[in-house]
């Protein structure tokens, strides 16, 4: 149920920001497709299928997605690529966490989403930085 509630009120939120698709309302496959154009568009070779793609354990995506918001907020030094280990992903995924905030981006999700690859969160987590990205 809080899951639902915290997805309601980031896809609201995007709506409201104008970052819904044709129809009106933001769904998750505009939150998607936002983020793989993102990351395209900033020169990454990395892409998904979907927010339950295995390769999004390692973090690696989503240091691109922020890479891509503001260039200079990764140190390229903290990024584990290839992340093979679990602890390598450990890192990786922890390391999102701290940029996200640093970006103020709202974050609930823990590290461990991120290796497990929880689609619900990860979701939560990409439309948070989206919102972020246009709020600023």
């Amino acid at each position: 149920l809080l899951w639902q509630f915290i997805r309601y009120d980031n896809l609201r939120l995007l709506s409201d920001l104008g970052l819904g698709s044709a129809q009106g309302a933001a769904k998750d496959s505009d939150v998607l497709k936002w983020a793989k154009e993102t990351v395209s568009t900033s020169g990454s070779q990395r892409t998904i299928t979907s927010f339950k793609d295995k390769t999004l354990s390692d973090g690696l995506f989503l240091i691109d997605l922020l890479k891509a918001i503001e260039p200079r907020i990764i140190n390229h030094e903290l990024v584990i690529d290839p992340a093979e280990s679990d602890h390598d992903k450990e890192m990786n995924a922890k390391y999102v966490i701290s940029v996200a905030r640093k970006l103020g981006c709202n974050v609930f999700l823990l590290w461990e989403h991120i290796v497990e690859v929880n689609q619900k969160m990860i979701l939560i987590m990409t439309a948070a930085i989206m919102a972020n990205r246009r709020q600023t």
